[in-house]
């Protein structure tokens, strides 16, 4: 794939809306383009806090795991969104598991490099800020999905989200990885896959799954 300026891609990212053209300038010369394969750990938690990603392309998982091997997924990670941001203000470990669900494309921008940036610049830090108030409410939005809506509503939500991030529209994740993600057993994702099969909603294809229905799956995530 090209590179792309960095300078360019900082112009489109929603997280720095308001950042003024100086302080993006300062910003894109600290940045570099990362690249992970579909499947890969892009960092664990404990980890030292390298700084802050954000995704271009592709879809992030933040996740934590029990030693007895149970997952939970704190959010998914798409184009424009920040991964690993609390690093960048503090330098500190990882507090969570981040793995590609896709091929991802981000930029990512070192804690050193960004430190100074920060200090000096109150609308960078601002930014920062609005970056992380977006990060806890989308972590209390995914407690709440676990806690109180149905698996049905997840697993439509979790279906809309993949295919949106695959080129072709497809659901490529295997099942338990789906599974994983909606905090359910692999045998209740494959009842209530069947179930949207039934009725239209989605088709096996040769790749992985289709949605035939997104606003039927959209509505049934609202619900």
């Amino acid at each position: 794939m090209t590179e792309i300026d960095p300078r360019r891609l900082l112009d489109r990212l929603p997280i720095l809306e308001g950042v003024p053209p100086a302080a993006r300038d300062l910003l894109a010369a600290a940045a570099r383009q990362v690249r992970h394969d579909a499947g890969a750990t892009i960092f664990r938690r404990g980890d030292p806090g390298e700084g802050m990603l954000v995704v271009l392309d592709g879809l992030v998982r933040l996740h934590l795991a029990s030693a007895a091997g149970r997952e939970l997924t704190l959010g998914l990670a798409g184009p424009g969104e920040p991964v690993g941001e609390i690093a960048l203000i503090d330098g500190g470990p990882r507090s969570a598991d981040a793995t590609a669900l896709t091929p991802v494309r981000a930029l990512m921008f070192r804690h050193a490099d960004a430190a100074a940036i920060i200090a000096t610049d109150a609308t960078v830090a601002g930014a920062l800020l609005r970056t992380l108030a977006g990060r806890l409410r989308r972590t209390t939005d995914q407690t709440e999905s676990v806690g109180l809506r149905t698996l049905q509503a997840r697993l439509a939500t979790a279906l809309l989200q993949l295919s949106k991030a695959d080129p072709s529209g497809l659901v490529r994740l295997p099942q338990g990885q789906i599974a994983a993600l909606v905090a359910a057993t692999r045998p209740k994702v494959n009842a209530v896959l069947a179930d949207f099969r039934a009725r239209g909603l989605v088709e096996p294809a040769r790749a992985g799954l289709r949605l035939l229905d997104p606003e039927a799956l959209r509505a049934l995530g609202e619900a």
